[in-house]
């Protein structure tokens, strides 16, 4: 019998192979997917705080943005208030495509809750930010031990 945990990873898996296959489409990969989440246009966000937002290395970012900006999704800036922050921005094309990429991803997650109430969604919603939460939580204190 299969336990919680093994449960939720087995279905994160199976989402992010699903989800892998709409990120391919427009020759992206999921964590720049993520990326788009944390624009918007005409703001400016600096790397070192993205990256804490997306829980990810500097490092990982940093190439994850060479790629996108290579492709014109989004553009490196100076900080005009501090010149040794550097802020990432969308571009015009950039929010083309994550239009474009949300849409897909409403119908996918559509066939994937297709059989659940609203209710239900929110009581899973609720219960995911709980989960999330405590992981940043444990995360946290480990780092600060």
């Amino acid at each position: 019998m299969d336990t919680l945990i093994s449960i939720f990873t087995d279905t994160s898996r199976l989402h992010h192979k699903y989800h892998h296959t709409v990120f391919e489409s427009f020759n992206l990969h999921r964590g720049q997917g993520r990326l788009f989440d944390k624009l918007e246009a005409g703001d400016g966000i600096s790397q070192k705080e993205l990256a804490r937002r997306m829980n990810i290395t500097p490092a990982t970012l940093t190439r994850m943005v060479q790629n996108m900006e290579r492709h014109g999704l989004v553009t490196r800036i100076t900080d005009s208030k501090d010149q040794r922050i550097t802020l990432i921005t969308i571009t015009e094309k950039g929010l083309e495509i994550k239009a474009e990429l949300n849409e897909k991803l409403k119908i996918v997650d559509g066939k994937i809750f297709k059989n659940f109430t609203q209710d239900e969604k929110d009581l899973l919603e609720n219960m995911l930010i709980r989960i999330q939460n405590q992981l940043k939580m444990e995360i946290e204190n480990e780092n600060n031990n």
